[in-house]
């Protein structure tokens, strides 16, 4: 932190104590750092320098410490879940996992990847359709969420090496007990990283035994920079820019187009967009669509006013707001609209 704020004295004459530091674009200073390799030979490792993992494991650990267990959801959370169908698509920038233990709860299947096939070869895949679940795509990664790929690598190493496999490692050696599976199910192409991902059912367990610089979650530190780390995502976005035509309900639920996110206006500005204007008046087939329905929990008009201009493009002839935040009236406008 010292450093960053020598750089901003430097640089742009702002003298800064530390808590005056601006957290994003402090992170967006150590993202550069790290993306372009300014430390050579320095760098830690490709999950980022120190203190980037430092903030990643912290972010995991204080989450998943503050997420309740299973049977200590809030009933509006369940209900929340139980409105899910499996034609729902969740995109969602929070890194906790209370979306998926209340699904759990409530048996409702979902993936945490756009498309399972059937099979692939030659560039083409043949989409699994099999199942009813509900898609939650989780943009900016997850507290349960560990990369494979460092493990591997040094497992081929000791292989070349003539050293017996397994290394020790906080989460890769430890299947069972931290209940590790993989993030997708099902061929995949070759070179997807999502095959590299894994979910971590015993989270809690993991972070209590303190795996700093040990194991990172997969997760894309709050910084202004995301959009340069998100390639392992990649699967998540593509064709985003095409969807809203053709889906016959959309929601937006506390999201407040922060600065930190401006790649993010674009994104939504498409959906939105793609889903008021078409097929908004003669509907397709035999399905009409709703108003967009967007919940927040704004207390007074400025504030209002303040979201409201960050989302502009929003035709509000056709848009559903409520103002509470997320509770039995807006589960019930939810339920009415979307």
């Amino acid at each position: 932190m010292q450093a960053y704020i020598d750089y901003k004295r430097d640089c742009d004459a702002e003298i800064l104590s530390p808590e005056a530091v601006q957290f994003e674009e402090f992170m967006a200073y150590l993202d550069v750092e790290h993306y372009l390799g300014l430390r050579g030979s320095d760098t830690w490792s490709p999950d980022g320098n120190e203190t980037q993992i430092l903030v990643k494991t912290l972010i995991g650990e204080i989450l998943t410490e503050r997420t309740p267990q299973k049977e200590n959801i809030p009933s509006l959370y369940l209900a929340f879940a139980r409105l899910l169908k499996p034609s729902d698509v969740v995109l969602t920038f929070n890194y906790d996992t209370l979306l998926e233990r209340a699904l759990d709860v409530e048996g409702i299947a979902y993936r945490l990847f756009p498309s399972r096939y059937q099979n692939v070869g030659n560039g083409q895949a043949e989409i699994d359709s099999s199942r009813e679940e509900v898609v939650i795509l989780k943009m900016h990664g997850s507290v349960d969420w560990f990369d494979r790929t460092q493990y591997d690598e040094i497992e081929e190493t000791r292989l070349v090496r003539g050293l017996h496999p397994g290394h020790e490692h906080p989460v890769f050696s430890k299947t069972q007990e931290l209940d590790l599976k993989p993030l997708t199910d099902g061929p995949r192409f070759s070179g997807d990283p999502l095959q590299r991902i894994y979910r971590v059912g015993n989270a809690a367990e993991l972070y209590k035994s303190g795996p700093l610089f040990l194991a990172t979650p997969l997760l894309l530190n709050p910084s202004p920079l995301k959009l340069v780390y998100s390639s392992i995502f990649q699967d998540f976005w593509k064709g985003l820019g095409r969807d809203g035509g053709l889906n016959f309900g959309m929601t937006i639920i506390g999201f407040s187009m922060p600065a930190q996110d401006e790649y993010l206006r674009q994104v939504i500005y498409r959906l939105v967009t793609n889903y008021q204007t078409k097929y908004w008046d003669d509907g397709f087939l035999e399905y009409r669509k709703t108003p967009l329905v967007m919940i927040d929990f704004r207390a007074d008009e400025k504030s209002r006013r303040e979201l409201l201009d960050r989302y502009r493009f929003i035709d509000l002839n056709k848009a559903v707001t409520h103002w509470e935040g997320l509770n039995e009236a807006a589960l019930a406008t939810l339920q009415a609209y979307a």
